[in-house]
């Protein structure tokens, strides 16, 4: 085979962000305001102001001095929001706003660890790493008092017990074990709640740490009353917790930063949000229509997103870090696989709800690629570090019923398993047909195998680091590998050559996809850019650069339309395709330019100067303009006409006029134009006005050498001129002999 053919449909041009997933909470303080509408948390150097209801970024607070943010604390009323920086200083918002109303030094010698309001909203108190805790008046702005003694940081205490204080005799009244170190404790509604055990109206307290459970206990008897159910998978520490009374919910925080909000009287759960990915391995699109995405990033749980609304589900089933991620061709069978050896398959129902409907195990080594069949949902092959690949059926029953019986997820068996690298297995890929496998390793080869017995047919060298990525062309027998070697080569399926190779990414191509009916390769690199290549000519069309780090992820949407990518830098990318927008925009630009330039040359003709030269301003030509002027100045009253049109404009206008000049100047064909305009400009617009001008500054700079080069070509110019005619007027040309006469006789 000699060369891809070309599909039918259109190429792609560009690609532009359509939403961005990033990290909104790195660890610390979490707060929910009492209305239960927003949510307040830490990330570096911002609090950012969740909407509760969508999930979006409303707001984020940066202090002045740009320093990482250490505390913060919501008065009662919901009205004042306080920060605490390392750089020790405090500031007073009105979040709602944006705005700081107050700044103060917070005195402590030390970051401040941790703050609060009083039920008045009227008092701060403030621990810091020093020891010492100061209390504020945020209403009369002074402070009020300063206590010390602590003989280490003012935060909380993590010894597994917790102390029911009496506030009137200031005595502990129970000290209750909970056999935990506790991060958080709060005080639930003195009210039955049946479904946590309390059935009286006594006093009542949840505890949350590094068990991560919730549990109940009652305070008069030190009994704990309720214990939350252990999810699957590893045990997540709860690092937060706090109660929103008004609105009835409770939020934790576990140690990966994931968000979640309970309902109070059941702990039922209401939603949840993924403050931070670290470091995204792999993303795909879910859903019949690309409804969701599914992302697996460094931690064993995966994190499912509905795009319209951006609603949250965490996935429990690995016990290791997931690794890879496939989907199936109708888009709601998935399958993920991990550093715990095993692989698992989840369906996702038509409401959105995802759950484990089975999983297997038998490779010895972490499992790092996964993919699916392509025709039908009725296999998937996985490869592993231990150097083999597993195919892995999957039962008529689980498809028939569409979720995992009562007793738990199916146990899959493998029905094939070969070894087929010396080295780590990095990606495996199924053809259209589902007849033909291809493995990439880190051996720098390729090998394609026939399913379902996986006999070798065959094996694509030429790589020169290991691969990260093979991938089949939807449309031609042509296989696309992504090396470390930062190449991406094409080959054919029948010879097992090298069709083509693509270079432009400075380090190692990490995933390939084929786009546009298999007329382009979509490529992602560990230098953090996305390129797009024409096949057929070997040209890198667009290079997108919009994360900071490898993207090791890349899916594009079944309806060829859109791109997701995730990458290290914990930020996961919906991308557009925008080639028809920008065509479309790029097509009513030529003809609007068009329809001016027509009326510019009307304008010209019927000497209507100053509607000319705003028109041509407008369209940001500078060589329009420029014929405008000279067409001003071969006026027969030009001096009058130039000076009366140009001080007619706007003062944008002629800031925009005065750019051109400076451009115009430094041509010595053009620059009598330039001096004349700025003739009119220096002569009838006040200094101080022109100086207003954004960029003067930077303009005289660059009109000033141009002039004083100009003048002293003019200078030479007159001197010459002037030696010329002094030449003249001084030779001295010797007299003409007279004509002879001639006799009329002789004529």
């Amino acid at each position: 085979m000699a060369e891809p053919v070309a599909g039918v449909g259109r190429f792609k041009a560009n690609y532009a962000v359509e939403r961005k997933i990033e990290p909104f909470y790195k660890g610390g303080k979490v707060q929910l305001d009492q209305t239960g509408q927003h949510l307040f948390c830490i990330c570096g150097t911002r609090v950012n102001i969740l909407d509760v209801a969508s999930g979006a970024v409303l707001r984020s607070l940066e202090q002045e001095d740009q320093e990482d943010i250490t505390a913060f604390d919501l008065s009662p009323d919901n009205e004042v929001l306080v920060t605490a920086s390392r750089a020790l200083l405090l500031a007073q918002w009105a979040w709602r706003e944006g705005s700081i109303t107050r700044l103060w030094k917070a005195v402590h010698t030390a970051p401040v660890a941790t703050m609060a309001f009083d039920p008045t909203s009227t008092l701060l108190a403030t621990g810091g790493c020093d020891g010492a805790v100061r209390v504020w008046d945020v209403v009369r702005h002074y402070g009020t008092h300063h206590f010390r003694g602590s003989p280490g940081v003012v935060h909380s205490g993590r010894d597994k017990i917790c102390v029911v204080w009496d506030l009137r005799s200031h005595q502990a009244t129970r000290t209750v074990p909970v056999f935990e170190s506790v991060e958080a404790a709060v005080l639930l509604p003195e009210e039955p709640a049946p479904e946590l055990g309390v059935k009286s109206k006594g006093l009542h307290f949840l505890t949350a740490g590094d068990q991560g459970l919730l549990r109940v206990w009652e305070a008069a008897s030190g009994q704990c009353v309720y214990m939350q159910q252990q999810p699957p998978g590893p045990r997540q520490e709860l690092t937060h917790c706090s109660l929103a009374h008004s609105a009835n919910l409770l939020l934790t925080v576990t140690a990966d930063h994931n968000l979640l909000l309970y309902e109070t009287r059941s702990l039922q759960l209401q939603k949840q949000f993924a403050g931070y990915s670290e470091e995204v391995l792999d993303v795909r699109f879910l859903g019949p229509e690309d409804s969701h995405i599914v992302v697996a990033s460094n931690s064993p749980s995966l994190k499912v997103f509905e795009l319209q609304t951006m609603a949250c589900q965490i996935l429990h089933g690995h016990t290791d870090i997931v690794l890879a991620l496939d989907v199936f061709r109708k888009g709601r069978l998935f399958a993920s696989c991990a550093k715990d050896q095993s692989m698992c398959l989840w369906r996702m129902n038509k409401a959105g709800k995802v759950t484990r409907v089975a999983q297997g195990s038998g490779h010895t080594h972490s499992v790092g690629a996964v993919c699916c069949s392509r025709l039908k949902e009725t296999f998937l092959v996985t490869g592993s570090q231990d150097c083999t690949v597993k195919v892995w059926p999957v039962p008529e029953a689980l498809l028939s019923k569409g979720a995992a019986p009562d007793g738990g997820p199916v146990l899959l068996q493998a029905q094939a398993t070969q070894r087929c690298h010396d080295k780590d297995i990095n990606s495996v890929a199924i053809a259209p047909n589902d007849k033909l496998l291809a493995t990439g390793s880190q051996d720098r080869t390729a090998k394609l195998w026939s399913l379902p017995q996986c006999q070798l047919l065959g094996i694509f060298s030429g790589h020169r680091r290991g691969l990260w990525c093979v991938q089949f062309s939807p449309m031609d027998q042509v296989l696309a590998t992504a090396s470390a070697d930062g190449t991406v080569k094409l080959w054919a399926l029948q010879d097992f050559s090298c069709l083509k190779t693509f270079e432009g990414h400075d380090a190692s191509v990490l995933k390939v996809a084929f786009v546009s009916r298999g007329t382009q390769l979509l490529s992602s690199g560990s230098d953090g850019l996305l390129k797009l290549w024409t096949i057929k000519n070997n040209e890198c069309v667009k290079t997108l650069d919009a994360h900071e780090d490898k993207v090791w992820g890349l899916h594009c949407s079944r309806l060829d339309d859109r791109a997701l990518t995730g990458a290290s830098d914990s930020c996961v990318i919906l991308w557009k395709d925008v080639t028809e927008v920008e065509q479309a925009e790029e097509q009513a630009r030529r003809e609007e330019e068009v329809v001016k330039q027509q009326e510019l040359d009307n304008l010209l003709h019927e000497k209507r100067y100053l509607r000319a030269l705003g028109l041509a301003i407008s369209l940001d030509r500078p060589h329009t303009v420029l014929t405008v002027i000279q067409a001003i100045r071969r006026d027969p009253e030009a001096c009058e006409k130039l000076g009366a049109t140009v001080l007619r404009l706007r003062r944008d206008q002629k800031e925009a006029l005065l750019r051109f000049c400076v451009t115009w100047n430094t041509n010595s064909r053009h620059c009598h134009d330039a001096q004349a305009v700025l003739g009119v400009l220096l002569r009838h617009e006040p200094p101080e006005e022109l100086l207003a001008y954004p960029g003067m500054q930077a303009s005289l700079e660059a009109l000033l050498p141009y002039t004083e080069r100009h003048f002293q070509r003019l200078s030479r110019t007159l001197q010459a001129a002037t030696f010329l005619d002094f030449l003249w007027h001084n030779m001295k040309l010797p007299t003409l002999p007279a004509a002879p006469s001639v006799a009329p006789s002789a004529l």
